[in-house]
């Protein structure tokens, strides 16, 4: 991950839907449990398999989420842009990454890692609950919309 010497400010949190629910004064609780990364178009932020450890929330830019088929085959899955979250099952549960991200044009990238949520978990628990519920939010309307797509295939 490159991470870069910017400063993580408010105003990063400001075009991000998920941060909507948030308080001024909760943001800047959060702040400093973030880090900012940028990645070049074709990056690969993560395969399929890997670790997760770490959630990204796209300042800048785009993404391509990838699952390989059995027999091998990438297909895109899910394509990104500036205000989406992206990786945040890591922040769930230890497993591999489920499928592959790509980086498809230069990106800025809000990042959480692992450590730091559960720092962040120790530091505020109401906050870090409040975190766990907006992804779970997300989970679920990502989980309805894919159920919806397995049901037209039938």
């Amino acid at each position: 991950m490159n991470d870069s010497e910017i400063k993580v400010q408010p105003e990063h949190f400001q075009d991000i839907p998920f941060f909507r629910i948030f308080s001024a004064e909760q943001i800047e609780q959060l702040q400093p449990y973030f880090k900012i990364a940028s990645y070049a178009e074709t990056t690969v932020l993560f395969d399929e398999g890997d670790r997760g450890a770490y959630t990204c929330f796209i300042l800048e830019g785009t993404l391509e989420i990838r699952k390989e088929s059995v027999s091998s085959k990438q297909t895109v899955i899910a394509k990104f842009g500036r205000g989406s979250i992206v990786g945040e099952m890591a922040l769930i549960d230890e497993y591999p990454r489920s499928a592959s991200a790509k980086v498809t044009a230069n990106s800025k990238l809000l990042v959480l890692h692992n450590k730091s949520f559960v720092e962040l978990l120790a530091d505020y628990p109401n906050l870090g609950i409040l975190f766990f519920k907006e992804i779970a939010k997300i989970l679920s309307q990502r989980l309805r919309r894919t159920a919806g797509r397995f049901s037209d295939i039938f």
